[in-house]
C-alpha cells in the first residue's frame, strides 16, 4: 500500500512538472482521502521561481527565428510592433506574462543563454557564475552584452574588449561560446 502511494505521488509530481513546463494547467493536489487540497485562503500566491523563463527557453528552442531576433535585441520582448509581427510570440506573452518580470529581474538571461547555446562543450554553473563576476567588474561590457548578447561571438567586438578577450582565453569552457559559428542558425532551422 505504501509503495503504491509513493509511486502515485511521484506520478502526480511528474505530471505536474510536465504540465508546468508545457504551460498546461496542473492537476489539483489531492489529500490522503482523495479530496482536493486547497491552500489557505489567506496565503499569498507563490513567486514564479523561474517557471516562465523555463517556458521561454522551450519556446525559443521551438521558434529559432524569434530567438534570433531577440538575441539581436532582447528589448524586443517589450515591443508591441514585434508582437504584432510575430503572433506566435504575442500568444506566448499572453499565456505567460510572468516571464517579463522574471526577465527584468535577470537582465543577463540572454547572455547566459548565448553562452550555453553556443559553447562546444557544456557550460557549468560555476563557469556562468565566474563570468557573472567578470561582468560585475566590467559594467560597460555588461551593458553592451545585455543589449546585444550576440556581440559575444563578434570578433570586432572582442578585439575592442581586450579584458573580455583575455578572460575568454583563460576560461576555455566559456571562451568556446564566443567563437563564431557561421551557419549554425541556418542548420538549426532546417
Amino acid at each position: 500500500m505504501i509503495g503504491s502511494m509513493h509511486r502515485l505521488f511521484h506520478l502526480r509530481l511528474a505530471v505536474g512538472v510536465g504540465a508546468a513546463l508545457l504551460g498546461l494547467p496542473a492537476l489539483p493536489a489531492r489529500g490522503d482521502d482523495g479530496a482536493p487540497v486547497r491552500p489557505p485562503a489567506a496565503a499569498a500566491p507563490a513567486p514564479a521561481e523561474r517557471g516562465d523563463l523555463l517556458r521561454l527557453e522551450v519556446f525559443l528552442d521551438q521558434h529559432p527565428f524569434v530567438e534570433a531576433r531577440l538575441r539581436e535585441n532582447p528589448n524586443l520582448v517589450n515591443d508591441p510592433a514585434f508582437r504584432r509581427n510575430h503572433p506566435v510570440f504575442a500568444e506566448f506573452v499572453a499565456r505567460h506574462p510572468g516571464f517579463l518580470a522574471e526577465l527584468a529581474a535577470s537582465p543577463r538571461w540572454f547572455i547566459h543563454r548565448e553562452l550555453i547555446r553556443r559553447s562546444a562543450t557544456p557550460v557549468t554553473v560555476a563557469e556562468v557564475a565566474e563570468f557573472d563576476r567578470f561582468l560585475d567588474r566590467h559594467t560597460g561590457i555588461e551593458r553592451q552584452l545585455v543589449l546585444r548578447p550576440q556581440l559575444l561571438r563578434t570578433p570586432e567586438f572582442l578585439n575592442r574588449q581586450p579584458e573580455l578577450r583575455e578572460y575568454l582565453g583563460r576560461h576555455p569552457g566559456v571562451g568556446r561560446a564566443a567563437e563564431p559559428r557561421p551557419g549554425a542558425l541556418l542548420r538549426r532551422e532546417r
